[in-house]
């Protein structure tokens, strides 16, 4: 009789009679399917340290609750043992989280809507601000006589605030969580630098008097870097869209292979007789019959039939799932 074992990687039930199983030291792990085996002997410390003790909490998934069967679970890239139900950002990296297995007509990317919305209006307003800038520094005779540096101050304060605190707010949010957790990252910089520059800017342009003689300009003005801090936050949004639009179309192509999976099997019952069921309701060990023609719903092993899918010559073949429908 077959003990059971469970999938270090998806967490099934699997028999000991599998064909997909490794060795790691005295430890022998099983697999429902070779994509599992696969993503095992990439990285087999990411999926041992999911049943790993007490001692290396930072080794095991992070759930915000105990995940149900219909919700969907989300991880980090760079941090598979990050965990949690629904979308957010990786505690440690502050990267988008993604579908551990993404399905066929998910919904759209609102991560990457969001920061496509955030990157246009913070880049409508950035650019004014360093053309502004650039002209009073490099060029003030083509300012305007009306146009004092004071009141170019100002602008540039009301066009690049809400860039900073508006477009820049999940950067501020990352980098606070990654000080809170103490996992600083690139996000810790972004949030540091520009929230620097931005202070910085307010105080010389509400509190001159405050700086050194030596820094304040004529009429007691001192400069400002209000075009950085906006320029920064408009590149950074860049990077981020560039980044979710490309993960955003590998997803796509991954749903679309899901929804090229057959919806229903045949199953052979233990008399012979052959009945039609969801792919839902397959299970690890049952006897699935291909007609010729047909998609091989779930991995298994072929019993019969040697290739069934490829065969042409009328032939029906059967193979025994190893995985879970659905």
């Amino acid at each position: 009789m077959h003990t059971t074992h469970k999938d270090p990687v998806c967490g099934m039930e699997v028999s000991t009679d599998t064909t997909f199983s490794i060795q790691k030291g005295d430890e022998i792990y099983y697999f429902c399917s070779q994509s599992c085996q696969e993503k095992f002997e990439k990285n087999p410390e990411a999926y041992i340290g999911v049943s790993a003790e007490e001692d290396c909490p930072s080794c095991k998934p992070i759930y915000t609750s105990e995940p149900q069967s219909t919700e969907m679970i989300y991880t980090c890239p760079m941090h598979p043992e990050i965990r949690q139900i629904g979308p957010g950002t990786c505690p440690k990296c502050g990267m988008a989280l993604e579908p551990v297995a993404p399905a066929a007509g998910q919904e759209e990317n609102a991560e990457l809507d969001d920061m496509t919305r955030r990157f246009v209006i913070s880049t409508i307003l950035a650019i004014p601000v360093f053309l502004l800038a650039m002209i009073a520094d490099l060029a003030p005779q083509w300012l305007p006589q009306w146009l004092s540096m004071k009141a170019v101050q100002w602008i540039e304060f009301v066009l690049a605030t809400p860039v900073v605190l508006w477009g820049g707010w999940p950067f501020f949010v990352r980098g606070y969580q990654s000080v809170k957790s103490w996992n600083l990252n690139m996000f810790t910089l972004i949030a540091l630098g520009v929230g620097a520059a931005w202070l910085y800017s307010m105080a010389a342009l509400l509190f001159p008097q405050i700086f050194p003689p030596k820094m304040q300009m004529d009429g007691g003005i001192v400069h400002v870097y209000f075009e950085a801090a906006a320029v920064i936050v408009a590149l950074v949004l860049l990077g981020q869209v560039l980044e979710l639009r490309a993960r955003s179309q590998t997803n796509t192509a991954i749903q679309k292979l899901l929804s090229l999976a057959p919806k229903r099997a045949v199953r052979v019952k233990e008399d012979g007789s052959e009945e039609e069921i969801a792919l839902e309701d397959v299970k690890v060990g049952d006897i699935l019959r291909i007609r010729p023609g047909e998609k091989i719903p779930v991995d298994g092993v072929v019993i019969e039939g040697g290739e069934p899918y490829r065969r042409v010559d009328g032939d029906r073949g059967a193979y025994r799932s190893l995985q879970e429908g659905g």
